[in-house]
């Protein structure tokens, strides 16, 4: 094991920044699956801190399913695309210190799509639809062309996303779709740097609350497939 991997810590938090280093080594491919750790002993030593501290933060490496703790081997890395588990992606979504990669960027707005794809036909299937779900659409749209700094226009573009799943009745719906906010609102920013979007958002905001109201499926599912904050609308 190549020992100029691992650096000295120095922060509040070291037994976090253990796992937040520890998971960047995996999850890059830096460490690969399969390899062992060098023993927590000399972890501890690599690292500048003791060794409960690696322990503990082995241990949480562990519940994300990044590494396996076998006896009398050692820990063993994982594939983490086999193994890692939902605290992992909780992790990665709400690193607030550094970006996602691309492709895992690209995957979460794959799921939010997919979600949103059936809030959109619940919708239009619903018997008995509240109005004040379509007032709220449409106020949230109004809000967007009065604001103008990044970070509002995103709360409020995330805020349009959440009543769509709200509106479609499934609960469970919105929690995922909250769950997803944090790496939702990061690519949301980033998105309206760029001014000329705002009124793209607008005009497809538009269209698919009269596609909504119209229970015209077919015109809303499309429209959701169309909008992708991470490559831009097309």
């Amino acid at each position: 094991m190549d020992s100029n991997l691992f650096r000295p810590l120095k922060t509040a938090s070291l037994k976090e920044e253990f796992v937040l280093y520890m998971e960047e080594l995996i999850l890059s491919g830096r460490l690969h699956p399969g390899k062992r750790l060098p023993p927590e002993r000399e972890l501890a030593r690599e690292f500048g801190v003791s060794r409960p501290v690696v322990h503990e933060g082995i241990l949480i490496l562990e519940a994300r399913g990044l590494v396996t703790l076998r006896p009398r081997h050692g820990v063993i890395i994982n594939d983490y695309r086999q193994n890692g588990t939902l605290d992992l992606l909780l992790s990665l979504i709400n690193r607030k210190d550094h970006e996602l990669g691309p492709g895992l960027t690209g995957d979460l707005e794959h799921v939010r799509i997919h979600l949103e794809r059936d809030m959109v036909r619940l919708i239009c299937r619903r018997e008995k639809r509240d109005e004040r779900d379509f007032k709220e659409l449409r106020e949230i749209t109004r809000k967007i062309g009065r604001a103008s700094r990044p970070e509002e226009l995103a709360e409020l573009d995330f805020g349009f996303h959440l009543q769509l799943s709200l509106s479609s009745g499934n609960a469970v719906y919105a929690l995922l779709i909250n769950t997803l906010k944090p790496a939702h609102m990061d690519l949301l920013t980033r998105f309206y740097i760029n001014e000329g979007n705002r009124e793209k958002v607008q005009e497809y905001h538009e269209q698919l609350i009269r596609a909504l109201r119209e229970r015209d499926e077919e015109t809303a599912v499309a429209l959701i497939e169309r909008t992708d904050s991470f490559r831009g609308y097309d």
